[in-house]
């Protein structure tokens, strides 16, 4: 049948495809990485031999080669074996007493999962045909069989036609698609501006050069990267920009010309077809990939050849791709110099390396050579996937031919079919098959992990340590040590705690002495695969970006479970001193964070550092391995420790080059402070932590050798107390919260620190002079509340005394649980707040204290927690805190601020958008505890989707409307939204931008049950002004961000778009430029925009300015010019 036939010649394909591709990707790995040129020569042959080899097959087929047959292997037995066996005596060699049991033994085969008919249905049909008087009393039987035979064709039948029109389509849909791409590319050029007489000057000269003739040039606001467009009549489309220089210019034009030359155009749409076609073949698109990979290498060295220097050009590539969008136009169609798909990391590395021969062209015989291989391995193709066609017919003429009078009985040919048919398996009795299972089940519940430890020469490493650690722990867990080869192995069962942690992720150390520590993603040394697979699904939910979200699918998919230990040559040198001067003695140097730069590398690091215009925040891109935490936390206790000698010297060993460490620095009479250094030999480099806020703090990074001058500190002593009983209080934690001098209370949080012994004593060193805050922490076996003092330290004075009395409160206990499954929040923090209205506050002696981490979820969803009597407030955040909306039940609580959800409390003001469940307490004095459970909602989930103007899917953009709390702006990567946590008594505000089509569009949500929910998008507005004072002067570095209160009331006001030229954060807010300026694009017309404006003065405090209306709404397209607008001036300075 004609879909039998479809079927059958795409299994065929398939085949045919497999080896040689196989044979050409194999060829391409034996040639090494250092020929471009004949990489592209095996892989365009290869992808010919491809397209061509089912065509030759059926044309050899029809002038009688039967070696090129159409059909698979399996159906030629059936065709070559009917006449074989169709004989008289073939049946009548059979006792009629035998006939049923043999006839049982066929039947139960599992004919529906054939696509061939068996010997043994063959010779039952050979039965069925005889009308001998023999075979009258088994008859019964034989209908039976042919019973069973007749669905197994119409399972053949129905499974042949589904395969045709699953490939059919699936060809019509990838082609259609290649057809639309090459439509609206022609589209793109007819809209296109012809380029001016210099550009097509240039072009011309630079064809010249290369002995082509010179493309048409033109100017596409469509295109983001230059393209190559067209084999036939080729045109070079350059973006809508006038910045590119001359020397730019012509490496742009040499790149392209390299297409032309090569004729790329024509085999990128060879390749195109070929994967839509053969769609269901891995290996064409992996060719497909190569062929355009190899491509731009060739062009690449077309450029350093003839252009203006690896250098320049690499920074153009850089450029370009900076200016990219989610997805470039011309990825089907064209040929763009830089695409998502260019991986330019690689090429960069490629283009600077100066070692490499550069070979444009192969010769002819070469060309020939290469060509002539190819038509061998096509030819050759069919005969290889028939070979085991003609075996199984040679075999069953020979069986035939050495006993030609002998009867074959039924249960006798069972031995043609193969041993992995399920004819076998389905007859076969497997021992022991329910322990085997349950075997199989406990293994694949463990997490296997393996590698191996190197030095930096590669040689293996014995006795290293492989341990596991978390950005927050300060002690390490040993896992595995390394043997004699430097590898290691481990399980981790269900029943260990590590076994949940590393579901989500984690990280694994590998340390041994004389060697800094190498780090690496627990995913890369599991064996299974299933925490790749696992994080692999968390990303693909998730709203980052698209290109954020590719570079995390690569860096996971790539990783090794080799860990190379870095060489620790170059150690930490210094001295520590006081303000006079003088050594200090025994000061001790601890290790808080370690980071390493990209590829263990701090060259890009050092380079951007010393930038204008950078930032803390900015640098870390160019970092990679991180242990530790930035904010205050615990030293990394599992790292080495060194104290300085008489002298107050010291050398710091067992950090390894190329480190960026954060110490942590305490002794007698010094300030503790964190100090950065670098294991690198240079010049001392400090970054401010904003750009936009130079005096909020700066971070100054030591070189390898450096003098480190301590401040002077005043310790604190006294004894803690229970405030009722006067009992003296061991096991407490008093810990720093704000340092003196640091405007940011949570940078410092825990760097000094001291416990009260058993008599309730205590001295905490090392807190700075000034005004200090320090908090209490009792044992969480006992219900003290968090508490807070001040200790003002002066220079040069005796120890400052502090007695502290801390309040017994009443424990608050119960569970925590998902509403809808009932199952336990896995990992969330829990606080207290007190109303600033609750009468019992004034019976406690020192003010309540915060610690955000202090109290949190155990495993099974249960907490803990001390409040005090009368009106307070629990909080609770999950660690996932994009699942659940956030401020549930802050609507039942009464007392919040007009129009907020913010309620008058301490040890601060309550922000409901904070958490994810609140709840208000009010136990009596003389309780002893209370019972309160927390239920998380997740909330109904809508579907919204995305169209321009003319009705078309929109792929890609951002969007605020995920979660009801904060208008902070998602990605999304499809043509539909997510919107999560929908309630019918809460109206949905959704808005989207969109960066390439300059679009956006706004959906207001509201009603039980909304659907066929729709945003179309319409050409976005933009506003330009400029802040000045009452007395003209600009506003320079003001901070411009929405007024969110009017944007609760009000629906008709909207949000302020993305700020897409911010390199770090969030996106959101705007600042004005050094004459006050501003511009912003993206704001929705048709709706209002109310806009704050403040400002950071030199004291390092933000002021508010005030805030104004765009009256009237903007129109779409519109540019506006606000021009100046005045604030009068508010505080001082």
């Amino acid at each position: 049948m004609f879909d039998a036939k479809i079927a059958d010649f795409a299994v065929h394909v398939l085949l045919q495809s497999t080896v040689l591709i196989s044979i050409g990707l194999l060829a391409v790995r034996v040639c090494g990485r250092q020929k471009p040129a004949v990489q592209s020569a095996i892989l365009r042959v290869t992808l010919i031999a491809v397209l061509l080899c089912p065509f030759a097959s059926l044309t050899l087929s029809n002038i009688g080669i039967t070696s090129y047959a159409l059909l698979p292997a399996w159906e030629t037995p059936q065709i070559a074996g009917s006449a074989n066996v169709s004989t008289p005596r073939t049946a009548t060699s059979l006792p009629a007493e035998d006939l049923p049991s043999v006839i049982n033994e066929s039947t139960a085969l599992p004919h529906a999962g054939q696509s061939q008919m068996l010997p043994s249905q063959i010779a039952s049909s050979t039965f069925q045909n005889r009308n001998d008087s023999n075979f009258t009393n088994s008859s019964p039987a034989v209908t039976h069989s042919e019973s069973n035979t007749v669905p197994a064709n119409r399972f053949k039948t129905f499974a042949g036609w589904i395969l045709s029109m699953t490939w059919m389509m699936g060809a019509i849909v990838l082609l259609m698609k290649l057809l639309l791409a090459n439509r609206e590319m022609i589209r793109v050029c007819r809209d296109s501006q012809p380029a001016d007489a210099e550009l097509q000057r240039l072009c011309r000269e630079t064809s010249e050069t290369l002995g082509l003739n010179s493309p048409e040039v033109k100017i596409s606001a469509s295109v983001h990267s230059p393209c190559l467009v067209g084999f036939w009549k080729p045109v070079i489309l350059l973006p809508a920009q006038n910045r590119l220089t001359e020397p730019v210019l012509r490496d742009i034009f040499l790149h392209e010309l390299a297409h032309l030359a090569r004729r790329d155009c024509l085999f990128h749409l060879l390749a195109r077809i070929a994967t839509a076609i053969l769609f269901f073949q891995p290996l064409v698109w992996r060719l497909s990939r190569r062929l355009e990979f190899i491509a731009d290498d060739l062009c690449d060295d077309y450029v350093i050849q003839y252009g203006s220097g690896r250098k320049s050009y690499a920074n153009t590539l850089v450029d370009f791709a900076e200016q990219l969008p989610a997805l470039p136009l011309a990825t089907e169609a064209g040929l763009a110099m830089v695409s998502l798909r260019s991986s330019l990391s690689r090429r960069i590395m490629r283009i600077m390396d100066s070692s490499r021969s550069l070979t444009l062209r192969l010769p002819a015989r070469w060309v020939a050579l290469i060509a002539v291989l190819g038509i061998t391995a096509t030819a050759s193709a069919a005969l290889i996937v028939n070979a085991r066609s003609t075996s199984i017919v040679k075999n069953e003429t020979k069986k035939e031919a050495i006993q030609p009078d002998q009867g074959r009985t039924v249960a006798a040919t069972l031995e043609f079919v193969p041993q992995t048919s399920p004819v076998n398996t389905a007859t076969k009795t497997v021992p022991n098959a329910d322990t085997k299972q349950k075997t199989e089940v406990s293994t694949k519940s463990e997490l296997q992990f393996q590698g191996r430890v190197v030095d930096p020469n590669g040689i293996p490493v014995k006795q290293a340590t492989i341990n596991y650690t978390n950005w927050d722990m300060p002690n390490k867990r040993i896992l595995a040590t390394t043997n004699e080869q430097g590898t290691f192995s481990f399980t981790i069962a269900p029943s260990d705690q590590l076994y949940k942690v590393l579901q989500k992720g984690g990280t694994f150390v590998a340390l041994a002495d004389g060697f800094g520590p190498a780090m690496k993603a627990a995913y890369d040394c599991e064996t299974s695969g299933k925490l790749r697979k696992a994080l692999l699904e968390r990303n693909s939910n998730s709203h980052a970006p698209a290109t954020m979200l590719e570079q995390l699918r690569k860096r996971i998919l790539g990783g090794k479970s080799t860990f190379q230990l870095v060489a620790d040559d170059l150690p930490l040198t210094g001295r520590i001193v006081n303000i006079d001067g003088q050594p200090v003695a025994g000061a001790k140097l601890q290790v808080a964070k370690l980071i390493g730069g990209v590829d263990e590398r701090l060259d890009g690091w050092e380079q951007a550092a010393q930038t204008t215009g950078t930032d803390y925040y900015r640098l870390q891109q160019y970092l990679g391995m991180r242990l530790g935490s930035d904010v205050g936390g615990p030293t990394l206790d599992y790292m080495p420790t060194t104290m300085t000698d008489k002298n107050g010297e010291f050398i710091f060993k067992g950090l390894g080059r190329d480190r960026i460490v954060k110490l942590l620095i305490s002794g007698p009479e010094i300030e503790t402070s964190n100090v950065y250094a670098r294991t690198r030999k240079g010049e001392m480099i400090e970054v401010p932590m904003e750009k936009r806020n130079p005096s909020l703090r700066k971070i100054t990074y030591h070189p390898n050798s450096f003098t480190f001058v301590a401040g002077p500190s005043q310790p604190v002593e006294g004894i803690v107390r229970d405030s009722k009983t006067q009992k003296p209080m061991p096991g407490v934690t008093l810990q720093s919260y704000h340092l003196a001098g640091h405007r940011m209370s949570g940078w410092t949080e825990g760097i000094v620190h001291t416990i009260s012994d058993k008599e309730g004593r205590y001295r905490l060193e090392g807190l700075p002079i000034g005004k200090n805050e320090v908090i209490c922490l009792s044992p969480l076996d006992q219900p003290y509340l968090i508490s807070k003092f001040v200790a003002e330290t002066e220079a040069g004075g005796t120890p400052l005394q502090k007695n502290i009395e801390l309040t017994r409160g009443i424990w608050v206990e119960g569970r925590a649980y998902d509403k809808d499954t009932d199952e336990p929040i896995e990992g969330g923090r829990v606080e207290y707040f007190a109303f600033s209205d609750n009468p019992f506050r004034k019976s406690i002696k020192i003010p309540l204290g915060h610690h955000s981490r202090r109290y949190l979820l155990q495993p099974d969803g249960t907490y803990r927690i001390p409040v005090l009597p009368g009106r307070g407030i629990v909080t609770m955040m999950a660690d996932d805190h994009m699942k659940y909306q956030r401020g549930s039940g802050a609507e039942k609580i009464k007392g919040r601020y007009n129009h907020t959800y913010a309620f008058p409390t301490v040890p601060y003001m309550l922000a409901a958008m904070n958490f994810h469940v609140l709840a208000e307490v009010n136990p009596a004095e003389d309780a002893k505890s209370i019972q309160l459970d927390f239920p998380f909602e997740v909330g109904r989930s809508l579907k919204v989707k995305v169209v321009d103007q003319n009705g078309k899917p929109v792929q890609g953009g951002q969007y605020v409307g995920l979660m009801d709390a904060f208008h902070t702006w998602q990605s999304f990567n499809r043509d539909e939204l997510e919107i999560r946590g929908y309630r019918n008594e809460k109206p949905r505000r959704v808005q989207v931008f969109h960066e390439g089509s300059k679009q956006v569009g706004y959906l207001f949500i509201q009603g039980k049950n909304p659907t066929n929910l729709v945003i179309r998008l319409e050409p976005w507005a933009e506003i330009t002004g400029r802040f000045v004072d009452v007395s003209g002067v600009p506003k320079a570095r003001a901070q411009i961000g929405n007024v969110y209160e009017s944007m609760l009331d009000n629906p008709e006001i909207v949000s302020l778009p993305p700020n897409i030229r911010k390199q770090t954060g969030n996106m959101l807010g705007f600042d004005t430029d050094e004459e006050g300026r501003f511009t912003i694009i993206g704001l929705l017309p048709g709706k209002k925009h109310r806009i704050s404006a403040s400002e950071t003065r030199k004291n390092g405090n933000g002021y508010y300015l005030g805030d104004f209306e765009i009256s009237p709404p903007l129109k779409p397209g519109e540019v506006r010019d606000l021009g100046d607008i005045q604030f009068k001036q508010k505080g001082a300075e």
